[in-house]
């Protein structure tokens, strides 16, 4: 008994020292965090002042703000920046300066190195401007801004080639600035479309699609049709836009150029699904098959009751008031000028009740001259019959519109009932 006590004393001692020993490190850190914290607190209330005073300074446009938050943080970036903006009309040197000092404060901040090549630029500075640029590129090559910055810099300074290379480069990353890019080089080349073209030098259908827009907005179809082109099935709506308003400017020529990118090419003298064969939307425009009259009371379908030849008919069924001046369905079709042509068709009849009875008429395109027309179809009941429209164009008649519509009305409201069936429509040139 007695040797095991005599072996516990020690053991007992040890652990009180080893104590001792693991508590003066704690009370020394201890001790250093509650002196470092009132410094902590201050420093971050100061730095805390400094971004209130800077951020009231660019808000107020009052360079005593920003001068107090540098006596308050020597070297903040976001004060010598803050402080340069506002004194850029009025002191660009001085402006420069401060810029300088807020991209040595923070060298790896791109808009810091942007905002000292923009002072510099207008400071008359090209070089520093243009070296200034190409460090905001090496710190953000991915980003637009730089890209576009140092781009005007080169061409303003009339180095073209290298400024549009880096305008190039903006536009791929940001394809909103494309618009002003394309803006800018067809300016600088005075309209010259090729000149853009290889410029810009697209190869998405963003940028087929931006200078597309561009050139139908200034006048330039084949060059706008060539881009829409290249654009395929990603400029589809706008493709379908231009359509319409090639069609609406009598600009038949470019209008087919421009159809012929998802269908067949229109050939002179040649109708489209002469047989109503086949399926149509009848709402696209183009050189198909085409409906005016939206009106609910007028139903058009492909009929496979007693076709004239092939495996339908179109079926025209009239149910109330419908405007009588707007096609119920129409095609236009590419001629020779001075041609004379014949126009065939077959169409059958059923009970129509109206104060304006269908017909079908032939219009030059161009100046809606009436070329030729039937006779109003007859109410009642009838078989298949042929019909011929014999016309010849203009000199300068290109297009002509065939159109199925309405005699005019006696009374504004002019409803029309029954059915109406054509088939078999052709065109020979004479």
């Amino acid at each position: 008994m007695s040797f095991a006590a005599e072996k516990a004393t020690p053991l007992l001692d040890e652990g009180r020292q080893a104590g001792r020993s693991a508590f003066l490190p704690r009370f020394i850190g201890g001790v250093a965090v509650l002196a470092i914290l009132p410094l902590a607190i201050w420093w971050a209330g100061r730095s805390g002042l400094v971004s209130l005073l800077t951020i009231y300074a660019a808000k107020t446009n009052q360079v005593a703000a920003a001068d107090a938050a540098l006596r308050l943080s020597p070297n903040d970036p976001d004060a010598h920046l803050v402080r340069g903006a506002i004194l850029e009309s009025k002191n660009v040197s001085a402006a420069i300066e401060e810029y300088k000092q807020a991209a040595r404060a923070r060298p790896e901040d791109y808009l810091l190195w942007l905002s000292l090549a923009r002072a510099q630029e207008l400071n008359g500075d090209v070089g520093g401007a243009i070296a200034a640029a190409s460090q905001g590129v090496r710190l953000a090559p991915y980003y637009a801004r730089p890209h576009w910055l140092l781009g005007n810099i080169l061409v303003r300074s009339g180095q073209a080639a290298e400024g549009f290379s880096e305008l190039r480069l903006a536009g791929e990353s940001d394809t909103g600035l494309l618009p002003a890019i394309i803006d800018l080089e067809w300016q600088l080349s005075g309209g010259d479309a090729e000149f853009v073209k290889r410029a810009i030098h697209p190869d998405s259908p963003e940028s087929f699609k931006a200078l597309a827009d561009y050139f139908r907005k200034h006048g330039k179809a084949n060059d706008a049709i060539e881009m829409f082109r290249a654009a395929a099935t990603a400029a589809e709506q706008e493709r379908r836009q231009y359509l319409q308003e090639l069609i609406s400017a009598k600009s038949f020529k470019e209008a087919a150029l421009l159809w012929s990118i998802d269908h067949a090419p229109p050939g002179i003298g040649q109708l489209n699904d002469p047989g109503f064969e086949r399926p149509s939307n009848l709402d696209e425009p183009g050189f198909g098959w085409r409906r005016d009259n939206k009106a609910e009371s007028l139903t058009l379908s492909l009929d496979t009751n007693n076709p004239r030849e092939g495996r339908f008919s179109l079926r025209v069924d009239f149910n109330g008031v419908s405007d009588p001046g707007a096609a119920i369905i129409s095609q236009l079709i590419l001629v020779e000028p001075r041609a004379h042509y014949e126009l065939r068709f077959a169409a059958r009849t059923e009970g129509i009740v109206s104060g304006g009875l269908p017909y079908v008429v032939v219009f030059d395109a161009g100046s809606n001259n009436v070329l030729g027309q039937t006779s109003a179809f007859t109410k009642a009941k009838t078989d298949w019959q042929d019909y011929v429209i014999d016309f010849q164009g203009g000199e300068s008649t290109s297009t002509v519109q065939l159109v199925l519509r309405r005699q005019p009305c006696s009374s504004s409201s002019c409803p029309v009932f029954g059915h109406l069936w054509l088939d078999n429509v052709s065109l020979q040139k004479l």
